[in-house]
């Protein structure tokens, strides 16, 4: 087990600018392979053009925290400098079948204001679905990350090394054979360093783009029948503290929509 470093606090622009450069503008993602899996034909306009902007709605207040279903036990890295910081005490996240509704389920940590990140004003009302379990406390989601990466294996390291239109393919045509992250917790770690400016999987073998990942983990992380909007985007990086907005949150979307989808054809 390898543990990877993970900045803390306040979001500065240097940072965020940092973000913006890691992506650069999508193609059109091929749907073809997922309408011929569907029956159906299935229009798609390509993302809005643009980079990635994570610094737009950055808080105050500072660092805000938080394959296919056959996969094993998964157990990973670090991907938090807090070693020793367990913080449990009997309290934790939102279930992974969280219908997004209802109390939050645990407390994560606040942001430098007293409050929770995800009830910071400024986050769009959405259903979230699986999504919900961002929420989680930050240590939740640390050892989800840990448990990702723990679990990688080789057919997911060549999944995860596809481009945007072959994940879309395999994920649609050849669901029995695709192995990658089902669990929204693990997913939604590893957007999160994502995010944040880290390569988690660099070190597995995986070399892919970031933009690309990203709208897997999203994708991979969400319910199948709930779509994926600029809205969710726009919430749920809120809610973990490395905020994604406009042009760059609804290239987000729909590359992470048309994962969704794909998912959604392949497990029928």
């Amino acid at each position: 087990m390898f543990f990877l470093l993970r900045r803390e606090g306040v979001n500065t622009e240097e940072d965020m600018e940092m973000r913006n450069s890691m992506f650069t503008n999508k193609s059109r993602v091929s749907l073809v392979a997922l309408a011929a899996a569907l029956g159906l034909a299935i229009a798609w306009q390509a993302p809005v053009a643009g980079p990635f902007s994570f610094a737009a709605n950055a808080q105050e207040s500072g660092g805000q925290g938080t394959g296919k279903g056959n996969q094993g036990g998964q157990g990973q890295g670090s991907k938090g400098a807090q070693t020793g910081q367990s913080q449990g005490q009997g309290q934790g996240g939102p279930g992974e079948d969280s219908d997004g509704k209802g109390p939050q389920a645990g407390a994560p940590s606040s942001s430098g204001g007293g409050k929770p990140t995800w009830s910071q004003e400024g986050i769009p009302e959405v259903e979230l679905g699986r999504l919900n379990v961002a929420r989680s406390p930050e240590h939740v989601l640390d050892q989800a990350y840990e448990e990702a990466l723990a679990s990688i294996s080789p057919e997911m390291v060549s999944f995860y090394n596809l481009s945007l239109d072959q994940a879309i393919e395999e994920l649609s045509l050849n669901w029995d054979n695709v192995s990658f992250i089902d669990s929204p917790l693990q997913n939604l770690g590893l957007l999160q360093a994502t995010l944040e400016g880290s390569t988690p999987l660099s070190s597995l073998g995986v070399s892919n783009d970031a933009d690309t990942l990203a709208a897997i983990f999203l994708g991979a992380a969400s319910d199948k029948t709930v779509p994926i909007t600029t809205d969710t985007v726009i919430a749920v990086t809120q809610i973990l503290g490395v905020p994604v907005t406009g042009a760059a949150a609804a290239s987000l979307a729909a590359d992470a929509e048309a994962v969704r989808i794909a998912i959604l054809a392949g497990h029928g």
